[in-house]
């Protein structure tokens, strides 16, 4: 099997013609209670996942702004000096944002050189799983370090849909409580405790699909937000006790707030809950919102194959494609790799 950094240092020299200075990488986010939408308002408990976003990446000697990647057939270029006021449409919409926002948060902007960037990732897109958190903290890191900017990523703290792929580390949970942006640290070593997570994507329609369906019911969902918020507290306390298992039933409570309070779960996902719990889930719970057709179970290791086949007749039952299951563990935060 081909190593991703690998791949995108090769693809990096075959689009611009020459090599990279080198390859950063950040992690998926995967929120297990909680959203990061409404930092306000909204507590979170995540974690970083083993599935990356890798960019290879250099400067220029002018002040071109050249983006690829492997998912795309298309080479994106763009001035410094006009991404201020240049509308970007696109896949590489989030990608230009951070170029912008990082060099406006440079005190040495106009001097700055443009940059040529190759992206890949092995984080699933549009799942739910913070592939766009993943490019933010990936590309923030690799300007930093191109353009000798010290600690301007620090600024991604601001966004808590991205500080966890700032400041993840292995076999840690990170847990933010309303009104913070910066989340703590929390050990969680999952192997040690015989545990898995598995992410169990319907290919259910998605948000665009149904967003018609969502009630509009403020009480429904300002339930939600405070049972919620208590569950994250809940969960921080079982972290800390080392009584991981306890997420199970936190989960299940949480899934069941987002289908009868908030009204946002589908067949799709109440099928693959209920089978992942019939066939011996510690606990489930949907993933995103609203409607990512994704969710998220924890079981134990020797469990694990079970669910996974449960799941695969379920959705054969109902004449539905094959859901894609994939095991996750918690990852290190933004890093350079080479």
């Amino acid at each position: 099997m081909s190593d991703i950094r690998d791949d995108v240092l090769y693809d990096f020299e075959a689009v611009f013609g020459h090599p990279a200075a080198g390859v950063w990488s950040a992690p998926g986010r995967l929120t297990l209670l909680g959203t990061a939408d409404s930092p306000e308002t909204d507590a979170e408990l995540a974690v970083a996942i083993n599935r990356r976003t890798v960019l290879a990446a250099s400067t220029r000697s002018d002040r071109t702004v050249r983006i690829a990647s492997a998912l795309v057939d298309e080479l994106v270029t763009i001035e410094l000096d006009e991404l201020a006021s240049t509308e970007v449409q696109g896949w590489s919409r989030i990608a230009l944002g951070i170029v912008q926002e990082v060099l406006e948060a440079s005190d040495t902007a106009a001097s700055l050189t443009g940059v040529d960037v190759f992206i890949d990732t092995t984080v699933p897109v549009g799942s739910g799983l913070g592939s766009s958190a993943a490019l933010e903290a990936a590309l923030a890191l690799a300007l930093s370090d191109l353009w000798n900017l010290g600690e301007h990523t620090a600024h991604l703290a601001e966004h808590p849909d991205v500080a966890a792929s700032v400041f993840a580390l292995d076999d840690h949970a990170l847990v933010r409580l309303e009104g913070e942006t910066r989340p703590e640290p929390l050990p969680l070593d999952w192997q040690t405790a015989g545990l898995e997570l598995l992410v169990i994507d319907t290919d259910a329609p998605t948000a665009d699909a149904l967003d018609t369906a969502i009630a509009d019911d403020e009480v429904r969902r300002t339930l939600h937000t405070v049972t919620e918020n208590q569950r994250v507290r809940d969960a921080a306390l079982a972290i800390r006790d080392e009584t991981p298992r306890l997420l199970g039933a936190l989960l299940d409570a949480s899934h069941a707030s987002l289908r009868d309070d908030y009204g946002i779960s589908t067949t799709e996902i109440d099928l693959a809950v209920e089978t992942a719990l019939a066939a011996g889930a510690l606990g489930a719970r949907m993933l995103g919102r609203p409607f990512s057709g994704v969710a998220v179970a924890l079981v134990d290791t020797d469990t694990a194959s079970r669910v996974r086949v449960a799941l695969d007749g379920a959705f054969a039952e109902h004449a539905w494609g094959q859901p894609t299951v994939t095991a996750v563990s918690p990852s290190m935060g933004a890093l350079r790799d080479r």
